[in-house]
Parts: structure tokens; sequence; C-alpha cells
């Protein structure tokens, strides 16, 4: 039985960290593609190249609020070749989500964690993130200090109860919110400046989903309680348990389709430290470079986790165990023993992992600026995730069975696979006046996810993000920045053919989503069917910053 399908749902959030890599931080950086490494934006710097902060002179105060727009869709169809005369124990064409054209649309809105409470669906799929900082610089110091509190990492989604995507992460949110981020920056020589940040931070991981598992096992199953003619048309019990009491296959409806309850996740560790360095080198008036690093951060993450199993599922197992064969086949397999909650703690180590970022700005004719910058985030640390429980929990007994070297009764390890990768922005400015600076930016964004973990739990592919902004001078002290970005990936992920073999190998499926593999001990809630999944995400941005 494929239970271990249970706990993969953490995968979204280890996916929403590269959708937020140096994403809605600040609105300069947003309107050049954030390639800002050499070009300093103010105390946001803390963040990209904390050298930048040289810059700041006297007191500053600065505050921005980015306000996001985020939709995920994805569509569910049947292959055109689909032939339901040849569909096996698992009808896929029977399965609840599809309409009578056997397609299915399944849409995501924004979401987030709030520590105390929980996860928040939004009402409406904008986002606002809210930040701000100080910086100062004491009169004849070549030392200048800051502070802010901003959000590193945020990203989250919420769909309905009944939403055909909610066997993927019905509502998750990843989130790293930086509360305390003592900073400087130090000019070296009129042409050369070195800075670090030190911070301090809240890690949270919470995901809800309702689960189910298409899995062949379940379908004979199913296949048997209809030959014993366990219930009626209208689904309610009809007596009938012939083989009863050496073995009750009757106790409870279950099915491929049918629902196996509701999982629920929060995860969190209230102090994450790390830093960041940086350098900025201006040779010249028209050159500059910079580097930024920013440290890994290994959280180890605790919480709660709560399952509640549907009556039907709860009702077949009770019903199984008090049989002879049940008793005795439950006790060697670990099955579940028909229990309607289990809850307890559970704990995880999650390393937010290290960035690298090197840029370049070239001014040219007087009013034009180019800026490039190239960065590396280390995902290979991505490789795999181990749970540990504070209880033997009855849904990973059963999966010990089929994947030991990945189950105990305690502890669930997760393959993931992901990989480090190479993405680059590009920023352009052109000076309209001495007041008032137009900005282009373009960051094509690599993935990280592998082919064979595409999920619509994070449908996040290859994207280009394209933005605009604009700098107004307000006055001597006060300047003020506008940013408007777009960004989009769509992917197709194409079910196996209908003919497959466990063993096949399937570049266009995936194990995470719809692989035709129904006997896999891998998390796969949408078995033959081709999915095609959108995400868009457009932000609006204004930040103040003046002298006090």
């Amino acid at each position: 039985m494929r239970i271990l399908t249970l706990l993969l749902i953490m995968m979204p959030g280890l996916a929403f960290a590269q959708l937020a890599q140096n994403l809605f931080l600040d609105t300069k950086a947003m309107s050049l593609g954030n390639a800002v490494t050499a070009d300093p934006v103010g105390i946001m710097d803390i963040h990209f190249n904390p050298a930048g902060l040289t810059k700041l002179d006297g007191r500053q105060i600065q505050v921005q609020l980015m306000n996001i727009l985020l939709s995920s869709e994805a569509k569910f169809s049947l292959p055109d070749d689909y032939n339901a005369d040849d569909s096996g124990l698992l009808q896929i064409d029977q399965d609840p989500i599809l309409d009578s054209n056997g397609e299915a649309t399944s849409e995501a809105t924004a979401a987030a964690y709030i520590p105390g409470i929980g996860l928040v669906p939004m009402s409406l799929p904008l986002l606002t993130l809210p930040t701000g900082g100080i910086s100062i610089q004491p009169p004849g110091s070549k030392f200048t200090f800051a502070n802010a509190v901003y959000a590193p990492m945020a990203a989250g989604f919420a769909k309905a109860d009944d939403d055909p995507g909610r066997y993927q992460a019905k509502q998750v949110a990843l989130q790293r919110f930086t509360y305390l981020s003592p900073s400087f920056g130090y000019k070296v020589t009129d042409e050369f400046s070195i800075g670090a940040s030190f911070l301090f931070s809240h890690q949270a991981v919470a995901v809800v989903q309702d689960l189910r598992a298409p899995n062949v096992l379940i379908g004979v199953l199913e296949e048997l309680q209809d030959a014993f003619g366990c219930f009626n048309e209208d689904g309610s019990s009809s007596g009938n348990d012939p083989l009863a009491p050496i073995i009750s296959l009757c106790g409870g409806n279950v099915g491929p389709y049918d629902d196996i309850g509701e999982l629920s996740i929060v995860t969190e560790q209230s102090l994450s430290p790390s830093f960041n360095l940086g350098f900025l080198w201006e040779p010249y008036d028209w050159f500059a470079f910079g580097v930024g690093y920013q440290s890994e951060a290994v959280s180890q993450l605790k919480g709660t986790y709560r399952l509640e199993y549907t009556d039907e599922f709860s009702d077949f197992f009770r019903t199984f165990n008090s049989s002879i064969v049940g008793a005795i086949g439950g006790a060697i397999f670990s099955l579940p023993t028909g229990q309607r909650k289990e809850s307890g703690h559970v704990s995880t180590e999650l390393t937010y992992p290290q960035h690298f970022q090197a840029g370049i700005k070239l001014r040219f004719l007087d009013d034009y600026q180019l800026n490039v910058d190239a960065g590396w985030t280390d995902y290979d640390k991505w490789d795999e995730l181990l749970f540990e429980f504070d209880r033997q929990v009855s849904f990973l007994g059963a999966a010990k069975t089929l994947a030991p070297e990945l189950v105990t009764n305690t502890t669930l390890r997760q393959p993931l696979g992901y990989k480090s990768v190479w993405s680059f922005g590009f920023g352009f400015q052109y000076d309209l006046n001495s007041r008032v600076q137009l900005r282009l930016g373009y960051e094509p964004r690599k993935s990280s996810i592998p082919d064979d973990a595409r999920s619509i739990q994070a449908p996040l592919g290859f994207a280009r993000m394209y933005s605009v902004g604009m700098g107004y001078q307000w006055d001597l002290d006060t300047v003020v920045d506008l940013s408007l970005s777009f960004m989009q990936s769509k992917e197709t992920i194409l079910a196996d053919p209908q003919d497959a073999e466990s063993s096949g190998d399937y570049v266009n499926s995936s194990n995470a989503l719809n692989r035709n593999c129904l006997t896999c001990t891998v998390t796969n809630p949408y078995p033959g069917l081709d999915v095609e999944t959108k995400l868009t995400i457009g932000a609006a941005g204004i930040s103040f910053r003046t002298k006090f």
C-alpha cells in the first residue's frame, strides 16, 4: 500500500525557496532584474551586497511595500490515445476529479503562515510584503551601520476544499522572516568597500493536504468488494461480508480514488542565524564590480502533524484487523489500525542554501547604464529530507514493508535530487534628467527541480521575469522607487503510455505527479493523466527612503 505518500508533501516548500530566491526584496532591484550586486540599491544592500551600504550618508530610513499578485493553475486531462477498454484495474477515466469531457482545472491563490495562528489563505490573490530599515553613517566615519526587517523567502498557495489539485498541497507556505539584521559597510578606500550582515530569522514550513492512493492494490480491493456485494448502489452497507470472520473486506468502502483523509504539518524554528558578505570595487566612474555571498542556514524545524482519516478508511481497517487473517497480516505488515486520528510531533533539518552572486555596472554616453549579474545557489544540498517522529506512526509501518531503505516506524527519508544552477540578471537604466531614472530588467531563471520531480505543488520550471521601474529624487534627502514586474512559468507533463511498465524510463512524466507506475512508493496522486501547469506572478513595488 502506498501510505508512504502521506508525508512527501514537504517537497513543494523546497521548490518555493527557489521561487523566492532574490525576489520581492527591493523595488529598485526588481526593476533592474535583480542585477544590483555592483549597483547599490539602499538599505536592502543588507541582502544583496552589504558593501553598498557605504553609499548611504548620514541617517536614513526606508519603508517599502511589495504587492504580489500570484496565480497557479493546473489542467488535468486524459491522454488523446487513452483507451477505456484497456484500462485494467485502475480506470483512469473514472477519476472523480474529471468532468464529462475528461478534463479538470485547478486554481490556487496566495497564502501565508502567521506564527501563532497558522496557515492563512488570502481572500484575494494579492499578497503584500512590507519591509523597513534604517542606516546610520556617523559624521567623518568610514563605517555605515544598518538594520532591516524583511522576508528573504516568502511563498504560499491555497486551494478550495473541492479543488481537483487538493491532493498536492491544498495549502502550503514556506517562509523565512528576518527580524534582526545588524549590518555594516566599511569604505576601505575611495574605490573599494567591504560589508557584512548578521541575520536572525524565523523559518517555517506548513502544509495541509487531502490524501488518496490510486494504487493497484487498492484497485484489487475495490474489485473484491464489488464481487462480494459489500455495498448497495447508493454506497450504504449491504450487510454482506461472506468471508468473515476469516477475513473481512466489507468494513468500509475504499477505492483508488476515494479520500484517505487530511494531513496537516506545521514546522518552524524561531532562531535561524546566517550571514551575508560582500565587496564593491569602483575604479572608474563608468565601471563597478561587486560580489555578494549569502551563507547557508541549517534550520532544525520542529512542529506537529495531524492526520484525520475518513470514516470509510478507518472503518475498513478496524473491521479488517478484527478478522483472523487481518489480525495476523496487520501484525506482520504493520497495517493501519483503524483509528480516526493520529497526531504527534515531527522534526526535520532544512538547509537554506548558500548563494553567490557577482555583477558589473557599466555607464556609457553619460546617461545610460547596463547591469549584468550571475548567481549560483547550492541546491545540491537538497539531495534528501529526513523526517523524524516522536512515536511509531501506523501509516509508516505499512510503507516500511515496501521501502525499507526509506522508511522505519518513526522516520521517513525522502530523496529529492535537486541540482545547483547558475542564473543571470540584466538591468538597463536611463537618466531622463537629474531627478528621474527609467529602468528595465530581465531575468531568465533556471529551475533546479529535476524533470521527474515536477508537480503542481510548486509548478516552477524555466521562468522569465520582465520588469520596468522608475527612480525619482523627490528632494535632496528623499528618493522614491517604483517597479512593475511579471514572471510566468509553463510546463506540460505528459502521462506514461497506457501500457507502461513499472521499470520503464518515461522522461515526459513525473514521479511526483502522474507516473503510470501503480505500485511505486512515491507520491503520485494523478497517474495516467496529462498535466499542464501555469504559474503567473505579478508584482508592484514602491519604496520611500529619506534622511532623518
